[in-house]
């Protein structure tokens, strides 16, 4: 009877110690993204990201498009009598692009790792105040000098922008909700191309006594960026965990899907996340760039080849969208007619870009969707 209790009791130790084990140890899933479970899930991840998309999407998008126009708003200008009233030279024009690709395009990645230390929402907002008055200070040009000077700094001020907005938008999302709203943000660029042109018809015929259409034109673009900035200041959050928007409940449930989302990435810190009880705390920042990240990339032959697709593929559209401008006219076309005529292109690229990447979303793939529009601005380019 004694053997039989203590062979009961060892059987009940055994049982004990290994229910503790399986209540101690984490549960891991080969699921590598978030994915809502249940349909009420489901609902409150749709809450989430619609209250991220009104107050995150909204104002960087609004950013990107005022980006897109102070950046090509030299080429409506240069159809009035911006040249000759500003003693410029024809050529200071074209001149005007190189210069501004030579601060641009090298200090991006330089600005992007600055936005990561001072912080996202609180780089952009400089830059896009430091772009807008800039584009203001064009209103005083009045010689090659000061022209070139503007541009190259224009180029310093927005340079960090895209990069840094990219990285802020993949802290408050999973990246299979991410990718349509990168598609969003990355097309606003093609509505600036639409919406500049209609918004220089109208600065350029609006001239004052003392102020000329070209001049009213970087006025108003400039103050327009500037006060976007200053409303995206006290609107965007910093982080998830200050999203100010958000209930107790939605806060939870955004910060614990990044986690589920980010387990399985080496260096994936998001700044805050849940513990087992339920608690947040403060987990170290890993998104820290160094000097092996560097050579990583130049080590990865995958991520050299998206460089050089980039490059590629950003030089056309770059000049395409300066001097589509100065190209209609060329053509005989003036005045609302030729401005409407720029605009269709960006509506068509709009639209394109919006249903390649909700079907990458849709299908959670993504080389082939990179491939096919890349394969399409081939052909474009082909064509031409």
């Amino acid at each position: 009877m004694t053997t039989s209790l203590a062979a009961n009791n060892d059987k009940t130790s055994v049982a004990e110690v290994e229910i503790a084990k399986h209540e101690a140890a984490p549960v891991r899933s080969t699921v590598t993204h978030y994915v809502p479970a249940t349909e009420e899930e489901k609902a409150l991840d749709r809450r989430v990201n619609l209250k991220f998309d009104l107050c995150i999407i909204v104002f960087l998008s609004l950013g990107f498009i005022l980006l897109g126009i102070d950046k090509t708003n030299i080429g409506y200008v240069a159809t009035s009598t911006f040249v000759k009233d500003a003693h410029l030279n024809p050529n200071d024009i074209p001149n005007s692009l190189s210069l501004f690709s030579a601060t641009y395009v090298p200090l991006q990645p330089i600005s992007s790792i600055i936005g990561r230390r001072v912080g996202a929402k609180w780089w952009i907002t400089a830059l896009m105040i430091a772009w807008g008055s800039i584009c203001i200070a064009h209103m005083a040009v009045r010689s090659s000098s000061t022209f070139y000077a503007l541009r190259l700094l224009l180029g310093v001020a927005e340079a960090g922008f895209t990069p840094t907005a990219y990285y802020y938008m993949s802290t408050f999302y999973p990246k299979f909700s991410l990718g349509f709203r990168m598609g969003m943000f990355s097309g606003m660029y093609s509505v600036a191309g639409a919406f500049a042109g209609l918004l220089a018809y109208g600065l350029l015929h609006s001239e004052t006594s003392s102020l000329r259409g070209w001049q009213m034109l970087f006025l108003v673009e400039g103050v327009m960026t500037v006060a976007v900035a200053l409303i995206a200041l006290a609107v965007l959050p910093t982080d998830i965990s200050n999203a100010w928007f958000l209930t107790e409940v939605e806060r939870g449930h955004a910060l614990r899907r990044m986690e589920r989302d980010l387990q399985t990435s080496s260096d994936s810190g998001i700044g805050e996340a849940i513990d087992s009880d339920g608690d947040l705390y403060t987990a170290k920042d890993n998104h820290k760039i160094t000097l092996q990240d560097v050579k990583d990339v130049f080590m990865d032959w995958k991520k050299l080849l998206i460089i050089v697709f980039n490059i590629l593929s950003v030089l056309p559209v770059t000049a395409f969208t300066t001097f589509l401008p100065l190209i209609v006219q060329g053509m005989g076309y003036e005045g609302i007619e030729a401005t409407l005529m720029s605009v269709s292109p960006f509506v068509v690229g709009t639209a394109g870009l919006l249903a390649i990447v909700y079907s990458s979303d849709h299908f959670k793939e993504r080389s082939l969707h990179t491939c096919f529009g890349m394969a399409l601005g081939l052909i474009g380019e082909g064509e031409q």
